[in-house]
């Protein structure tokens, strides 16, 4: 391994100003990261107090048992060695014993084998940085999960399979790198959409959620809303936003763990609903809800059901706010008995009370198809599922019928229906309807669903009786049959035996009537006749002339009886088995009539087939429901989701008044494509097809005409200033690509972190672990800041620009730097919240262009924002002391926020809106 060469003087000081750290312990830290200065950085604020790089004399004054000798100078006689036993239980090589010293020197020989392991690869790594070579890890992949596992080869065997190259943790986070700003700017037209990391399709649910006013507004109103919504310019890519008291303490030099250290369920989902009301960009993430502890109670020890968690999550943070009513989603589901009370006069009091205790309700959500493989070969439909779902007892032909049999119907029906096809998932195409009619299932239809049931029990055990006798049609029963139809003792269908005694019996007429040919040459050979060529050819193809003996001639005939009765019985077999399936179809078709009934309009199905009404079958009750639903959005995959948007009346053209007011599109994110971000126009027939056939675990979410006409409730002012914020982040990443085109690119340099990166990096104490104010929680602008000499103000236009005439610390370094520092960024610019000079409103979906009329709730919300504006102007006062923490460092501008100069004490500063003392208003 080549030599690593010292440290530069510039990163030796700097790195003993930034630690506190001696020259020495300095250059020996830098020099076992490889002259790293972000890695030893890193490396130290990890654990600051480690013992690891500085050489412990107390080791020399400790006796050979470890224990202290205060007694001076001895010589002490170490005894012979003791030898290791000549077997061992394991095949490894015996080790060296461990050395004395707790922490030896990083120069001296390593105290166990993890220290060893580390050394070796670190001296491959640095042998092949030196090379230009790329390291790969070799890991064990699972066959059945898919998963890789790193680490020593300590298993006495592995299969060869499973051995396989994987690339480095470093090409990986590659690969899932986010597109560049101007790639993931929103269109105007495309709806803002929210991506999920990890094998669940959350943020899909919650996409399709903001699109339904209705459960938009229950989703703003779940849980207590906060005055303050904080600010991270990472955010929409995942990382958390805590609380106030939180960045507190770890600003104090505290330690947070637990809930303290994740965000907040209502918070979290707070914020993603107003980003997808007012983002300028083209999606977030969910990992920050999910990070949450109503999801993830184990923060990520064990993965539950995401998507189950975040409904009992939402219904557990409703009973928080009074104003949140969680009713128009919840429906009601009830189990009633299959067998009817018994009209007998004679019927005590008592069995009536008992009859109606059975009826038991439950209200749900999320409702989770948990169907097995036998279940799903019958589903073709949607309906079939549901059918499969609330009536099994009746649908299982195992289960009594219709004693000791229940069956399910909805009490109530929610405006908002979402479904999710769970257990073994569909094994075929499913046929999703566009329009969802409910009435099948609900209470007040209950007869008729019961009458369904015994209509389609009776179809089922009809379909089943065929198919045994079918089954007991083709089987064989003959015990001996191998004999004459040449296969193995062994079970067979009568269509093999009978194919095979007919070619078995062939072959035995084959050979009797060669024997009859060559029995005639045989014969002519003995009266010594000469053979002529034609006798040889007839000899040599068995075309020659033969006669049978009486004897034969009776056993050619039984045989060519045994092959004819053999095809006649195949062909009356074919007939029976024909009339079974014209027998089938026929019950085949009756199910589909009885599955068509309550999910259709009259007019919408063939009458012919379906409604009869010309006929003594015609019962109008069957149809023409009333409770419909639209489909509204489909979660296919953690990449992929179509979602439905209403189009604004208002913004329709008198010439489209007669085309659809919705609008379907497919929406994701998919890390391994060339364009990862999808917000393309879709149609519904597409739309239905994918739904059917591209997941075996569809999530469908279908709601009423009167969750999709409620009234959208505005944001708060604590929202809207968060969403502002994000997005003047989001503008000034744009500005900072655009910026990076026109200059040319700099020069790089060995080190992952200049000297200027880190000349704003305050001194940590040695005792911050887990979230200090250094982690990255707090960096990347992640503020809630309650400063009370700052003014967190929202001016108008005109003073906003008698402020702006210079350009700020924050300005210039977001223009000078291509990322945050991952050390020393201690609280981002907060001139991500400033706004430009030239200050724009995104036109979101709905919203007209700033230069045409707006609509009375336009003008209402803007009003309203206006006023919430100049609630919050008002003027800085006296500058508090600060804790050292947030005091500016000497000699550079401050990492923290930048107080107004005297001259300028009197007017409103600009800053941020942020404010956690000013109250915000509901709309």
């Amino acid at each position: 391994m080549a030599t690593i060469s010292d440290p530069p003087e510039e990163s030796i000081s700097l790195f003993c100003d930034i630690t506190g750290l001696s020259r020495a312990e300095a250059i020996t830290r830098l020099k076992a990261n490889n002259n790293d200065l972000q890695r030893a950085s890193e490396e130290f604020f990890e654990d600051p107090g480690s013992q690891k790089y500085k050489w412990d004399e107390s080791q020399f004054s400790m006796d050979r048992q470890g224990e202290v000798n205060d007694t001076g100078i001895s010589f002490n006689i170490q005894g012979p060695d003791e030898l290791a036993p000549t077997s061992y239980q394991n095949n490894t090589a015996p080790t060296r014993p461990p050395s004395r010293a707790n922490n030896p020197s990083p120069f001296g020989a390593p105290a166990n084998a993890a220290e060893e392991d580390a050394n070796l690869e670190r001296a491959l790594a640095e042998s092949a940085a030196e090379s230009g070579i790329q390291l790969q890890e070799a890991g064990i992949v699972d066959n059945e999960t898919n998963l890789k596992y790193f680490g020593p080869a300590n298993r006495p065997q592995y299969e060869t399979e499973q051995w396989a190259m994987v690339h480095t943790k470093s090409t990986m986070d590659t690969i899932k790198t986010d597109p560049n700003p101007s790639e993931r700017k929103r269109n105007p037209e495309a709806p803002a959409f929210l991506r999920q990391t990890k094998d669940h399709r959350v943020g899909s649910i919650l996409s399709i959620y903001h699109k339904i006013p209705l459960v938009r507004n229950i989703l703003l109103q779940c849980g207590t809303p906060a005055r303050n919504y904080g600010h991270n310019s990472e955010w929409w890519r995942g990382q958390p936003i805590l609380k106030h008291e939180h960045l507190a303490a770890m600003a104090r030099g505290e330690t947070i763990w637990g809930d303290e250290a994740h965000p907040e369920f209502a918070e979290e989902l707070h914020r993603l609903m107003a980003f997808l009301d007012r983002t300028e960009r083209a999606y977030g993430t969910v990992d920050g809800l999910i990070d949450t502890k109503a999801i993830d109670p184990s923060f990520g020890a064990w993965m539950p059901d995401v998507e189950e968690k975040l409904f009992d999550a939402i219904k557990e943070e409703a009973s928080n706010n009074p104003d949140c009513d969680l009713e128009p989603m919840t429906t009601i589901g009830t189990i009633l008995p299959c067998a009817q009370p018994s009209s007998d006069a004679s019927q005590s009091e008592g069995d009536a009370d008992s009859y109606n205790d059975e009826e038991r309700d439950t209200p749900f959500v999320f409702l989770d198809l948990q169907l097995d493989h036998e279940q799903y070969a019958w589903v073709n439909t949607f309906y079939d599922a549901l059918d499969y779902l609330l009536w099994s007892h009746a649908l299982s032909l195992d289960h009594s019928f219709p004693d000791d049999a229940n069956y399910a119907v909805l009490s109530k029906a929610a405006e908002v229906v979402t479904v999710r096809l769970g257990g073994s998932g569909l094994s075929k195409p499913c046929e999703i309807p566009a329009v969802f009619y409910v009435d099948r299932y609900m209470k007040d239809r209950k007869d008729l669903a019961l009458k369904f049931q015994t209509y389609m029990r009776f179809i089922k055990k009809k379909l089943r009786g065929y198919d045994l006798l079918g089954a007991n049609l083709v089987r064989c029963h003959g015990q001996r049959c191998h004999r004459v139809n040449g296969l193995d003792d062994g079970p067979h269908d009568l269509f093999t035996c009978l194919n095979g005694i007919i070619k078995h019996t062939e072959r035995l007429m084959q050979r009797q009537t060669r024997s009859a040919q060559w029995r005639h040459y045989y014969d002519q050979m003995e009266t010594g006749s000469e053979l002529s060529f034609e006798d040889l050819f007839g000899i040599h193809t068995w075309s020659g002339p033969y006669k049978f003996l009486p004897e034969e001639e009776e056993r050619m005939e039984k045989w060519k009886e045994v092959i004819d009765g053999c095809k006649k019985k195949i062909e009356n077999l074919r007939t029976d088995l024909a009339k079974l399936v014209d027998a089938k179809e026929a019950y085949s078709e009756y199910m589909k009539i009885i599955a068509k009934r309550l999910t259709c309009q009259e007019n919408e199905v063939d009458d012919e087939n379906f409604v009869f009404r010309s006929t003594p079958a015609h019962h109008p009750e069957y149809w023409n429901p009333t409770n419909k639903y639209s489909l509204r959005g489909v979660a296919l995959t953690n990449e992929l989701a179509y979602v439905c948007v209403r189009q604004d009346a208002d913004l329709m053209d008198f010439d489209e008044s007669s085309r659809s007011k919705d609008q379907w599109w497919k929406i994701g994110f998919s890390s391994s494509d060339a364009a990862p971000v999808k917000a393309e126009k879709t149609t519904l027939e597409d739309v239905l097809h994918a739904a059917g056939t591209e997941s075996k675990y569809p999530i469908l979410v279908y709601a009423s005409e009167a969750a999709m006409e409620t009234e959208p409730i505005l944001l708060s002012d604590a929202l809207r200033m968060f969403v502002r914020a994000d997005n003047r982040s989001f503008r000034q990443e744009l500005d900072q690509e655009q910026n990076q085109e026109q200059q040319p690119a700099p020069s790089l340099q060995p080190s992952g972190v200049t000297a200027e990166d880190l000349s704003h990096v305050p001194v940590l104490s040695p005792g911050k672990r887990k979230h200090s104010i250094g982690s990255s929680v707090a960096t990347h602008g992640s503020s809630r800041d309650g400063l009370d000499d700052v003014d967190l103000t929202f001016d108008d236009q005109e003073q906003l620009l008698d402020h702006q005439t210079g350009t700020s610390f924050y300005e210039e370094a977001a223009n000078s730097s291509t990322q945050p520092d991952r050390i020393g960024g201690i609280g981002e610019s907060l001139a991500n919240c400033q706004p430009n000079e030239n200050e724009y409103q995104p036109i979101g979906l709905g919203q007209e262009d700033p230069n045409k009329k707006q609509s009375s709730t336009e003008v209402r919300d803007e009003a309203e924002y206006n006023s919430a504006e100049e609630m919050q102007t008002f003027n800085a006062g006296p500058v508090p002391s600060k804790s050292p923490e947030m005091q500016e460092r000497t000699g550079g501008s401050a990492p923290f926020l930048a107080r107004p100069g005297p001259g300028t004490q009197s007017d409103p500063v600009d800053m941020m809106d942020i404010d956690l003392e000013v109250e915000h208003h509901e709309g």
